[in-house]
């Protein structure tokens, strides 16, 4: 492997462990939003979640188009969570992305507000990242569609043979190994639900536990 000149991190149940619950809240905010924007019974608003989100790869993209939600209320009202209480600060973390050489971005579907709660409860520096590419920058268009790719790597100026992807999700690994030649790293406790289904018969090339095992499989992929 050689070495990256961008880091590219998902956000949600990757730079977070995901038995924190903090996106097991949000989901149950998701169907919350649809009984009390849309009207409708809890077990439709389930069953709408979860194809919306096998469909459309987020719920949100699927209640845009077919319904006309508005994407900023969406958002807002999902992420209105208390982030501190479900996350713990991770001086570590800090310390390991202030240590990493390649220019870092925040790679998410999340809103860019939700974004930095989220680094406020680790107390992770928001200025360890060139930036924070969220829903909206990426033109409303949801990993894994190869478009939010093609957009974050437009913004950057970067190649895909010249990124590292990490993230919780093997789907959206996928995108960006089999379209453009990213560096794949799965932190392997992926979600459920909004985050995506796993599928086994995808591959990363590194696998870590815990995003502080991060700069470690880099130097030994690299020295390989």
């Amino acid at each position: 492997m050689k070495t990256p000149e961008f880091i590219l991190f998902d956000l949600d149940e990757t730079l977070y462990p995901s038995s924190n619950g903090l996106m097991s809240l949000i989901r149950d905010r998701i169907v919350e939003y649809m009984i009390v924007r849309l009207g409708w019974s809890r077990d439709e608003a389930e069953e709408r979640r979860q194809r919306y989100v096998s469909e459309y790869g987020v719920t949100l993209n699927g209640l845009h188009e077919l319904h006309g939600v508005d994407v900023g209320d969406y958002m807002e009202y999902v992420h209105a969570v208390p982030h501190s209480e479900y996350i713990e600060p991770n001086p570590a973390l800090d310390t390991m992305l202030g240590r990493l050489r390649p220019y870092k971005a925040i790679f998410t579907n999340a809103s860019q507000s939700h974004a930095r709660r989220v680094l406020s409860a680790l107390r992770v520096s928001p200025s360890h990242f060139e930036c924070i590419f969220d829903f909206e920058a990426a033109g409303y268009c949801p990993k894994p569609d190869p478009k939010a790719y093609r957009r974050i790597l437009d913004r950057l100026g970067a190649r895909g043979d010249q990124c590292v992807l990490v993230e919780d999700n093997l789907r959206n690994l996928d995108t960006a190994k089999s379209v453009f030649d990213m560096t794949t790293v799965l932190v392997n406790k992926c979600g459920h639900g909004e985050k995506g289904q796993a599928d086994t018969s995808v591959q990363a090339d590194l696998v870590i536990d815990d995003i502080l095992e991060l700069e470690c499989a880099l130097r030994e992929a690299m020295g390989r």
